[in-house]
């Protein structure tokens, strides 16, 4: 047997463990991103009959609603909202900052009452589409007392340091420990 011969063999084996390899990860993945999903669906579910109007097309916009967020419990997590964003078609509940779970995003920061509202979630699971919004896409928060606040898109961009964020929406997640993907937001249609 040549050196040759005995190579490949090997080579075969180790581009099979490979392809497993692959193979395994994404189905790894695509099973954490189906379970997040679900989650957040039941959630929503629920929404839907406690939540005034929740999905419904309307032209309410700004309302007088509550700074500090009320709370809905629901599954055991604290629920402050939705955030919509049809382009990308994204219909997720917002949950308290300390909640963050895949599948749902959290508000971290601001409020949409008095503005520079972030809302965080997680890149691979819950924004994994946020990167496609453009100018002028419609976003909405409805809160749990059915207030919708509508926002369009104005910018993207990354960013490190929250005190030069100037945007009253602020739908992010986070690229490493420094740096945030921000998808800027002003108030109106």
């Amino acid at each position: 047997m040549t050196g040759k011969s005995r190579k490949k063999p090997f080579i075969t084996i180790i581009l099979i463990l490979l392809v497993l390899a692959v193979l395994g990860y994404a189905g790894y993945r695509f099973l954490q991103v189906k379970k997040a999903s679900s989650e957040a669906d039941a959630v929503m579910k629920v929404m839907y009959d406690l939540v005034p109007g929740l999905g419904t097309e309307t032209d309410e916009s700004m309302g007088g609603g509550s700074d500090p967020l009320l709370t809905l419990s629901i599954n055991d997590m604290d629920i402050v909202g939705c955030l919509e964003i049809p382009s990308i078609d994204l219909m997720i509940p917002v949950t308290v900052k300390s909640e963050g779970k895949n599948g749902f995003a959290s508000a971290a920061g601001g409020s949409p009452v008095k503005g520079k509202f972030i809302i965080e979630g997680d890149r691979e699971t819950t924004f994994y589409k946020l990167s496609k919004c453009k100018p002028d896409d419609k976003v909405i928060f409805t809160d749990i007392e059915g207030i919708r606040y509508s926002y369009r898109v104005i910018t993207q961009y990354n960013l490190k340091d929250w005190d030069k964020a100037d945007n009253d929406l602020m739908v992010c997640y986070r690229i490493d420990d420094q740096t945030r993907f921000v998808l800027g937001c002003t108030v109106g249609e």
